[in-house]
């Protein structure tokens, strides 16, 4: 009987293994995805910048706080950089624009930082001669309280039932509520003259606002006023 040699089993190969690599998206994090978008709206928003041709200006500003009566100089301007010329249609002064205009007068104080307006501006020979005057006067007598700063106004005064214009074209420089019942002081920039008129008118009868909108001249001469007779 012939020996046969035991079977050996052969020994199990071990198998490599290899280890699963993570995909490109899925190594990002959050952090890399926001750079990344946030650089694709970068580059969105510079090409659609480009294409629209839109252009920079500078616009003068005041470089610090301005009070009514100031002069224009290259001290007390600064310049702010904006994108879009047409917005300027407004009166807003460009940097060349204001260097032009260095030796007017400010008709009203300006903050720190606040664009200057053509309107802001007077010739320096004009408005060295005028003052600030105020008045105190109900809102019911000056346009409603519809007045604002920079509107053009005028003085109607009644003294012993005549009325009649005591001054046209006065600017208003600044307006400041004092009560809850619609008082306001308006103060107006006026010569020597019409200040003492108004003055006198005030003392002698009443006085109201009457807030110019581009009509004509008002009539001189006083009309009477016949109180009897309801508006």
């Amino acid at each position: 009987m012939a020996l046969t040699e035991p079977a050996i089993a052969p020994e199990d190969t071990p198998t490599a293994v290899g280890v699963a690599r993570r995909s490109l998206v899925s190594r990002l994090s959050i952090g890399h995805v926001v750079m990344i978008l946030a650089g694709l709206v970068a580059i969105v928003l510079n090409l659609a910048f480009l294409r629209s041709g839109t252009e920079t200006i500078n616009v003068a500003v005041a470089g610090q706080s301005l009070d009514a009566g100031t002069v224009l100089t290259g001290s007390n301007v600064g310049t702010v950089e904006v994108g879009d010329a047409a917005e300027l249609a407004d009166g807003l002064l460009t940097e060349e624009a204001a260097a032009a205009l260095y030796g007017s007068v400010l008709a009203r104080d300006i903050e720190a930082g606040e664009p200057f307006r053509r309107s802001d501006l007077r010739p320096a020979g004009n408005s060295l001669a005028l003052r600030e005057y105020s008045i105190e006067v109900d809102a019911a007598e000056a346009a409603g309280g519809s007045i604002q700063e920079t509107d053009i106004v005028d003085i109607i005064a009644v003294i012993d039932n005549q009325a009649f214009y005591v001054a046209s074209s006065l600017e208003v420089v600044r307006i400041k509520d004092v009560s809850d019942g619609g008082d306001q002081i308006l103060v107006l920039s006026v010569d020597d003259r019409t200040a003492l008129e108004i003055e006198s008118a005030r003392s002698a009868g009443s006085i109201s606002v009457v807030r110019s909108t581009g009509a004509p001249p008002p009539v001189s001469g006083p009309v009477t006023v016949d109180p009897s007779v309801a508006p």
